[in-house]
């Protein structure tokens, strides 16, 4: 008899990395033939997706809790068991369909006693490991609630990597009982068709580094740009294309490179399009990566994917994730930020060995792969 399992799918495609990951794990557990599947979707783009894969879609929302009922679920478990059961249409219906297990795409979701095998992702702990940033330190409270009920009620959980397993493995070790969750790693993979998007030119010098992020005060451009000066007296050309929508920091970043003399050496555009994307990843020098966050970042597997040097922060599980095909650097540093772009720039060897060792890090961790795993891991079910 199959085993019935249940998706829930409500990321929006404009949520970039945690959108991407949802849909591969969604691909993936369409394809396989040995589960009976079903899903439950709040956003237009799954509705659409879920009828072009003829998949059958529960008429069910996710229940959604206040603080104060979150913790409720969280400090008496037999409560929140009847409640979410019993009183919830999501609860209703699990009963209803006999779901073996649920599987929720998405880290943000508060995580009740379904009383049914939950499988649930969890991208970043950062609120814990990098609280100084704004972004992260007014939705601490938030995020602990969350991550919490994960760590209470969830039968596996998914990491991007083996240090972020570690990671919450001792953030939340309080609630861990007899190896439950299983905590596991299942890192994000670069989708297949990312090699086949029509690149679409986009106004840039011929020769720059790369850096697409969105303008939170943790992706650290205000670091980057003090790289970008201390080269500008010694690789007279050099110059940085930078990409992201118009808000968060974008104001003090813009004020910055004023400040300091570097509108002819720093090209913002803006938000672009995916083929804009792939352009600047194929023609650059090399893409960068200053960010604080982790335990990973998409960008890099973007790079090697498309043959772009990628330069990486040194911090979590960055380093594991580019292995020996990329650079990396104290994101406090500038100046070793500015050895690894000076390398690149003026290295065709070195970005030849790297764009190697890219392609060949790309090519050890597929969809296959990743469709192998999670399938090992719903056979113990």
């Amino acid at each position: 008899m199959s085993k019935k399992i249940l998706v829930v799918l409500c990321s929006e495609p404009k949520w970039g990395g945690e959108h991407q990951y949802a849909l591969t794990l969604a691909e993936c557990l369409k394809e396989m033939e040995d589960i009976d599947l079903m899903a439950v979707c709040s956003s237009r783009f799954w509705k659409n997706w879920c009828r072009e894969q003829k998949l059958p879609v529960l008429n069910v929302s996710w229940p959604v809790f206040e603080d104060n009922e979150q913790k409720w679920h969280i400090k008496y478990s037999l409560f929140s068991k009847i409640y979410s059961m019993y009183m919830t249409d999501f609860g209703k219906a699990v009963r209803r369909e006999k779901i073996t297990a649920v599987i929720v795409t998405i880290q943000g979701l508060f995580l009740p006693n379904f009383h049914v095998k939950m499988i649930v992702p969890v991208h970043d702990l950062m609120h814990r490991y990098e609280g100084r940033f704004p972004e992260v330190k007014s939705e601490y409270n938030k995020r602990e609630l969350i991550f919490s009920s994960k760590a209470k009620y969830a039968w596996c959980v998914l990491t991007d990597s083996m240090v972020g397993r570690q990671q919450f493995i001792e953030s939340y070790s309080s609630y861990i009982r007899k190896g439950m969750p299983y905590v596991t790693s299942l890192p994000f993979v670069v989708p297949p068709h990312i090699a086949m998007i029509q690149e679409e030119p986009i106004e840039v010098p011929d020769k720059y580094i790369f850096y697409p992020a969105q303008f939170w005060k943790h992706k650290n451009h205000l670091h980057l740009i003090q790289a970008i000066k201390l080269l500008q007296t010694e690789i007279a050309d050099i110059h940085l294309v930078l990409v992201g929508s118009e808000k968060n920091a974008l104001r003090e970043v813009k004020k910055y490179i004023s400040d300091n003399g570097l509108e002819n050496n720093i090209t913002m555009k803006g938000f672009v399009n995916d083929g804009n994307i792939t352009y600047l990843y194929r023609h650059a020098v090399g893409m960068i990566m200053p960010s604080y966050f982790g335990p990973t970042n998409i960008p890099p597997l973007e790079a090697m994917a498309l043959g772009c040097p990628a330069a990486v922060s040194n911090k979590y599980a960055m380093p594991e994730q580019v292995g020996d095909a990329g650079l990396l650097f104290d994101p406090d540093d500038p100046k070793e930020m500015a050895a690894c772009i000076k390398a690149m720039w003026l290295d065709d060897t070195l970005r030849q060995d790297m764009i190697k060792k890219g392609y060949d890090r790309i090519a050890r961790w597929t969809k296959r792969e990743y469709k192998n795993k999670l399938q090992t891991i719903l056979k113990h079910i």
